[in-house]
């Protein structure tokens, strides 16, 4: 949205947070002059600086003019204190109508709307808190099937010294990763959130986890790598979270956009549920009682042994990657370049 408005208008576009700080910007970054003149312009705007001896609500807009460059701040309609500032070398007749759509854009993005779907989100969340079931609850989001998307920004987005939420242009702009975080980084996630048709966003250790309707399939977003679950109903939702983060590992190693947890029936279907899990129990206890090395060798054999993208996808160094194999090699007493042991342990693991 800024990175949309700055072209447009030919300028500076900023989504300052309630507290003033610079949450995202887009944009030729203007003289330190302007800059200022603009953060204090914001006081204009802002419900929660406006004195109450005013005795009158604060204005929805604002204008000015600095060293030659028109001003403007934009109240978002959220109460919660948001405001978009411009600055622009011009001041066109259309101008003001661009950043009006703007501002609601932003207000969507950064509001809380307490709409019947939004109710009905807050009763399902009261109620997994009180100890309800998550099947029990699942109703009340209105979808039957659901697919967990895990994402990070890319790791490719070239890094600046300005605040974060610029993930919503990083894709072509450049800007601070997720991982070094910002009170309003929940900015980029629900922008994301937005794109994949779900207001269900959770943002932590730099992650962000989707719950997306089954029928909403989840495709490529510019600026993000993404791993997607099967679709499962809400019984499956933490299996479907496990299998988010595996294919986010996976496209992460692999530089894919995209990766989508293969969910077409196999050979193990055949087998009897119980026997098969037994088997793969028996067959991982060695190394079970290490959850790093289970993790490992499970990364490592979808990646088909690749020591530099198994290092990639489990953020460690290639040479922890060789310790840990040659670990598992050894307490399972076995000899992992042979295919079928692979095989094997590849059925197990993805029983375990």
């Amino acid at each position: 949205v800024l990175r949309q408005l700055a072209h447009r208008i030919t300028g500076w576009a900023v989504l300052y947070g309630p507290d003033g700080t610079e949450v995202a910007s887009a944009g030729r970054d203007p003289r330190a002059e302007v800059r200022q003149a603009l953060a204090e312009l914001t006081g204009v705007v802002r419900p929660l600086t406006v004195s109450a001896s005013a005795g009158r609500p604060a204005p929805s807009s604002a204008t000015d003019t600095v060293g030659g460059s028109h001003l403007a701040a934009y109240a978002l309609g959220t109460g919660q204190g948001f405001v978009l500032g411009v600055a622009a070398p011009e001041r066109g007749p259309g101008d003001h109508t661009i950043a009006s759509v703007a501002a609601v854009l932003l207000s969507l993005l950064t509001g809380e709307h307490q709409s019947g779907t939004e109710a009905a989100r807050s009763s399902a969340l009261v109620r997994m808190l009180l100890g309800a079931a998550p099947e029990e609850v699942a109703p009340l989001l209105g979808a039957g099937r659901w697919v967990v998307v895990h994402a990070r920004p890319d790791a490719q987005a070239p890094q600046s010294s300005r605040s974060l939420p610029q993930v919503l242009d990083a894709a072509r702009t450049g800007g601070t990763p997720m991982s070094r975080r910002e009170p309003h980084d929940t900015v980029a996630a629900s922008a994301l959130g937005a794109a994949l048709g779900s207001a269900l966003v959770d943002l932590a250790d730099g992650v962000v986890r989707v719950l997306v309707p089954a029928e909403r399939e989840p495709a490529p977003q510019p600026g993000w790598t993404l791993g997607a679950s099967a679709a499962v109903t809400a019984a499956d939702w933490p299996a479907a979270d496990a299998q988010a983060a595996r294919a986010l590992a996976r496209a992460r190693a692999t530089r894919a956009a995209l990766v989508r947890h293969g969910d077409r029936p196999g050979l193990t279907d055949l087998l009897p549920r119980d026997e098969a899990d037994a088997h793969a129990r028996a067959l991982l206890a060695p190394i079970s009682a290490v959850p790093a090395l289970t993790e490992t060798l499970r990364t490592w054999l979808s990646l088909h042994g690749g020591w530099d993208r198994t290092a990639v996808a489990l953020s460690v160094h290639r040479n922890t990657v060789r310790q840990r194999i040659a670990r598992c090699a050894a307490l399972l007493g076995t000899d992992l370049d042979d295919p079928d042991v692979r095989m094997e342990l590849w059925f197990a693991l993805r029983r375990a």
